[in-house]
């Protein structure tokens, strides 16, 4: 974070805010619309010690994404995150499981921009909050009161100042008077909207960017900012709350497994399964329709953390290339180093099991014939982890990725990492012609076999292997460093 020319540390609070009478709600309600701003701003530290701010755009119950200044980050794709009532969660302790997407400009300043991922419910605030954005056509022009929510250090945490926007060119938004760098990653708001972010100053000045540029950069990942819960119950809905009168009772999209897993419903219905004749190898063929009842399956695929917890309590033997994991760096990426009977022991120890081919496949592709999960282009590094360099001694620490990382990836089930991070074993034995006679509904795969089926690809492989058709094998005792695990759950 370059450093401020000159700082005007003229903190508002709230008192002073009330007495000015020049913000847009009135005095009766401004502090409890202060509160619900500021439960949409995080404060972000790395391992340097570097403190920024954030705010929540998006709010689903097990993860929330945050958008902040790309230089706030820089040096750390695992930064802490602590909310606006941290006391509610984790003992008052901020957040370390948080990965940082990919994509982040780190090296700009003045405009790059770094979305970060909070996973599991257990670290997310019960208050948190989005913050609302101004109309993308809605631009400043300057001349208007801001409002910004940042740690100005000395000025506290979640401290409010008021700023006005001497003028807009472009993309850039310019504050006077400037601001402490712990605000860059702020929200700009006027009129309780989100106008832009504070990013850096220049002089006396403080710059920030316009709304529609973060609205830009985070439909170009991928992501609508919006709450997808029930925001009237301190953003989540409460544990046995009935629900209205006028929604049908149907199953949850997403619920959470019994080793804390989110797992995503994939309906029952018909999809087609395989690849047409002579597109592909010989095992892909032909292109069939094939009928699945609901199923749940991981939404990621199972964690080196969860993986632990489930050898520490069945007191199993640790899995190849166990003495490369350090958990504060690796606890969030897929586990590897097991084999078949590892992966299906584990996934009963959850309550659930492996999912078949046709499971996985139609998590990964949807009913609409695409080919690679985010659709029929090819992998790129927005979608997929893949096409590295072999080298197995550094598996956990330089090849594989934390799981979900890669929001552009996901399949139309809202599942991630379908495609490259790691080979991920399925429930079937293989053979090349079972798609030449395999039944039409919930197919299980042969009876008996000499080889067990894999889907995926992985770090390692060519774009090829990653397709959602593409079929893979090995014997069930082999353990790689390529090779995972998710699990799947029959639904009602």
């Amino acid at each position: 974070m370059r450093p401020l020319l000159k700082i005007h540390a003229v903190i508002v609070l709230l008192g002073f805010l009330s007495c000015v009478g020049m913000m847009p709600w009135s005095q009766s309600v401004m502090a409890q619309d202060l509160d619900s701003l500021k439960a949409g701003v995080v404060k972000i530290t790395t391992k340097t010690g570097q403190v920024g701010t954030g705010f929540i755009v998006r709010l689903e119950s097990e993860m929330v994404y945050i958008i902040t200044a790309a230089h706030v980050i820089a040096g750390d794709q695992q930064p802490t995150v602590e909310f606006y009532s941290m006391n509610l969660v984790s003992g008052g302790q901020a957040v370390a499981n948080v990965s940082v997407l990919p994509g982040a400009q780190v090296n700009d300043d003045l405009r790059g921009l770094a979305v970060l991922i909070v996973r599991g419910k257990e670290h997310i605030s019960n208050d948190a909050r989005i913050l609302a954005f101004e109309a993308s056509a809605h631009l400043v022009s300057g001349g208007e009161e801001a409002v910004i929510i940042g740690h100005p250090g000395g000025g506290g945490d979640w401290a409010v100042v008021k700023r006005d926007i001497s003028n807009r060119i472009v993309h850039d938004i310019t504050l006077d008077p400037g601001v402490a760098s712990r605000f860059s990653g702020g929200p700009i708001i006027v009129n309780a909207k989100v106008v832009g972010m504070v990013m850096t100053n220049r002089g006396e000045f403080g710059l920030g960017i316009t709304h529609k540029s973060l609205l830009n950069h985070l439909d170009g990942i991928g992501i609508e900012p919006r709450s997808v819960i029930d925001s009237a119950n301190g953003g989540f809905v409460p544990d046995g709350a009935a629900k209205p009168a006028s929604t049908p009772i149907s199953l949850p999209k997403i619920k959470t497994g019994k080793n804390g897993a989110p797992m995503v419903l994939v309906p029952a219905g018909e999809f087609t399964m395989g690849s047409p004749e002579g597109e592909w190898v010989a095992d892909e063929p032909p292109h069939h329709v094939v009928h699945l009842d609901n199923f749940y399956i991981d939404q990621y695929e199972v964690t080196v953390e969860q993986y632990e917890g489930f050898m520490t309590q069945k007191n199993r033997a640790n899995p190849e290339y166990w003495d490369q994991v350090q958990l504060n760096r690796d606890g969030q990426k897929p586990v590897v180093g097991i084999n078949w009977n590892d992966a299906k022991a584990y996934c009963e120890w959850a309550g659930k099991q492996l999912p078949t081919e046709a499971e996985w496949e139609k998590a990964a592709r949807g009913t609409d014939k695409r080919i690679y999960p985010w659709g029929d282009s090819k992998p790129n590094s927005s979608t997929a982890n893949f096409g590295k360099d072999y080298g197995s001694e550094k598996t956990y620490a330089e090849k594989i990725k934390v799981v979900g990382s890669y929001e552009q990836g996901k399949s139309p089930s809202g599942v991630y990492d379908m495609a490259g991070n790691v080979w991920e074993w399925v429930a079937d034995w293989y053979a090349e012609d079972y798609y030449q006679a395999s039944p039409k509904k919930n197919p299980q795969g042969p009876t008996s076999g000499k080889f067990k089926a894999l889907r995926g690809g992985s770090w390692l492989n060519p774009p090829s292997d990653l397709r959602s058709a593409s079929r893979n094998w090995s014997y069930p005792s082999r353990r790689s460093d390529d090779l995972g695990v998710r699990c799947a759950q029959d639904a009602p």
